[in-house]
């Protein structure tokens, strides 16, 4: 008989952001998605991450996995080798970047269990955009964010990451797609903050070209948000 809640692997690749990464861990902590784990992903000479990693795991009600990579290895490399290693049965993609919501694994799996379907994935397809810079907020428009992926591990290990430095491997989105196994959730865009910071993978151009087809928030939303990802 299958486990009720597999295990999740949270994959982090980060590179010498120690603040993000903290909050990253933050929002995996607080997960209330009962069988879960966390795999970070750090350059082998960051050693503020390398810190952060090991006061974390002190927590024995944790489960971390940490893997050092050499320091010019790519995101999508990195993130091949985090899913190999993983022990979950299915993966979800869980940036430095930005802010989740505690329900985000539970929604997301809970989601894909609809009778009679063999959903092996989901994505949010709305997410909240914020912009540290300017504490402007915008609710995106629909688009299958890969970032927001949660996937069997066997997906994934037969459609690895292209070998690039930034990546954002839409291979996968269409594979799921074309077989109908890619379940599309978008009503819950509070999930999951995309936060622009100044120093993300992706540059503002990329960021600006998906707030400029997204619908601006009012103040009070923007103020909630706001207090979301600061807490």
């Amino acid at each position: 008989m299958s486990q009720p809640y597999p295990l999740i692997s949270c994959i982090c690749i980060t590179s010498n952001k120690a603040k993000q990464l903290e909050k990253a861990m933050d929002c995996f902590t607080t997960q209330n998605y009962p069988n879960k784990e966390l795999v970070i992903s750090y350059p082998n000479n960051d050693l503020l991450s390398k810190e952060v990693v090991k006061h974390r795991q002190q927590d024995e009600t944790l489960k971390i996995m940490q893997i050092e990579r050499a320091e010019k290895e790519s995101l999508g490399n990195a993130r091949n080798h985090a899913i190999a290693k993983c022990s979950g049965d299915y993966v979800c993609l869980w940036d430095d970047e930005n802010w989740y919501h505690p329900s985000r694994l539970t929604y997301q799996f809970n989601s894909m269990q609809i009778v009679g379907q063999r959903y092996q994935a989901s994505v949010l397809s709305r997410i909240f955009l914020f912009d540290a810079r300017l504490k402007k907020a915008y609710v995106s428009f629909p688009y299958n964010w890969y970032r927001t992926m949660l996937c069997r591990k066997e997906i994934l290990l037969q459609n690895q990451n292209t070998n690039a430095y930034r990546t954002e491997d839409t291979h996968l989105i269409t594979f799921l797609s074309g077989r109908k196994l890619l379940y599309q959730i978008d009503d819950t865009p509070f999930l999951y903050v995309y936060i622009y910071h100044g120093t993300n993978t992706w540059d503002h151009k990329y960021f600006e070209y998906f707030v400029n087809k997204s619908e601006l928030l009012d103040e009070e939303l923007t103020e909630r948000i706001l207090k979301m990802i600061d807490n």
